[in-house]
């Protein structure tokens, strides 16, 4: 019995030396509202070695990685279960972004992320060797459902840090925001230069891990080869504290880079295709109008009830049936705090301050 005790012992001293991070990370879970879960993760997420291995083309090869570096190559559980066997996949979705100024002078960024309801994660994450911040990620980008829920068990919960690779949205401690919107248009992005290359979630936990301004986001993202990985094109809405505010697209897997306060899900940027491509039947060039508008009639002047109205006025449910704005955030740079609703509560914020 003793050396049972003491067998024992060393495999829980064993485990905890080996995921002391993911540990910690899994036991921060929490839920704040119906669906939606907020995480923590202080330490080392092994992103730097992943951009060491060579990157990712692809959500597979992401996923593979991610895998292991859960694993660490030590866990001896049951080889055919695949509790902790992530997989990533990237839908197509529909979102906004606007930036302005509050009544302060300070700037302001509110973002939508259009589509069917999922589970959500809000990730607070502060590396070793990086910048902490806030971010956003639908579970079901890495293969939970809508009723995820947190089971206690290493194995199966573990696989949610995996959503710490697949943000959609965030900013960092030095008031970097960063948000992917799909361009309705059938052109993937495959750089092939011979650099590092990067699936566009990844890029944006890129961006959010190094990068303090606008400028050096742009430096980043064109030190890298990305991949859109959807059979659909990309965009990011960038902006930082100084309030410079740009939209980041690739046409022909060339990077092309304007300034914007506004972006939706059609070209923007002053490219070969032009502004303004977009699919028959897409609303975007609806929801860009408005909130340009909106924009205009206030000189840009838009405080945290404006931006929030905003999002309100171009939500999913504002054009379809099937989806809605599964979370809405206003990002106030100069005091590190994101405001959250979700599902189009527009009474119900979630502070968040860091």
């Amino acid at each position: 019995m003793k050396k049972l005790i003491l067998l024992l012992s060393i495999c829980v001293c064993f485990l905890f030396s080996c995921y002391n991070d993911e540990m910690n990370a899994i036991n921060s879970i929490k839920k704040i509202d119906d669906g939606v879960f907020f995480l923590e993760f202080i330490g080392d997420y092994d992103f730097e070695s992943f951009l060491a291995q060579g990157g990712s083309k692809n959500n597979d090869d992401i996923a593979t990685f991610i895998t292991g570096s859960l694993s660490k190559g030590k866990w001896t559980g049951n080889k055919n279960s695949e509790d902790y066997q992530v997989t990533i996949k990237t839908p197509d979705f529909g979102c906004s972004s606007i930036i302005g100024k509050n009544q302060n002078g300070n700037p302001i960024f509110g973002r939508n992320y259009d589509w069917q309801d999922c589970s959500v994660m809000v990730i607070h994450t502060k590396p070793d060797n990086g910048y902490e911040s806030i971010s956003t990620s639908c579970l079901e980008f890495v293969g939970f459902d809508r009723d995820w829920e947190p089971e206690n068990n290493f194995t199966k919960d573990i696989v949610s840090l995996a959503s710490i690779y697949v943000p959609l949205d965030g900013m960092n401690e030095k008031g970097l925001y960063i948000a992917d919107l799909i361009v309705h248009d059938n052109e993937e992005t495959a750089q092939n230069r011979g650099n590092i290359p990067l699936t566009i979630t990844a890029a944006i936990r890129l961006v959010l891990d190094n990068a303090a301004t606008v400028d050096e986001a742009i430096t980043l993202l064109d030190s890298y080869d990305i991949h859109s990985v959807i059979g659909m094109a990309h965009h990011f809405a960038i902006a930082d504290k100084t309030g410079k505010s740009v939209v980041v697209e690739w046409e022909d897997n060339k990077m092309y880079v304007s300034e914007t306060p506004v972006v939706t899900n059609h070209y923007v940027a002053d490219s070969p295709k032009g502004k303004g491509f977009v699919l028959d039947g897409d609303n975007s060039k609806i929801r860009f109008e408005k909130l340009q508008g909106l924009g205009n009639e206030n000189n840009w002047n838009l405080d945290t009830n404006q931006i929030k109205n905003a999002l309100k006025s171009v939500s999913a449910s504002q054009f379809s049936s099937t989806e809605i704005a599964v979370w809405s955030c206003i990002y106030e740079p100069e005091s590190n705090k994101i405001t959250y609703y979700f599902r189009e509560n527009y009474d119900k914020p979630y502070v968040i301050e860091f």
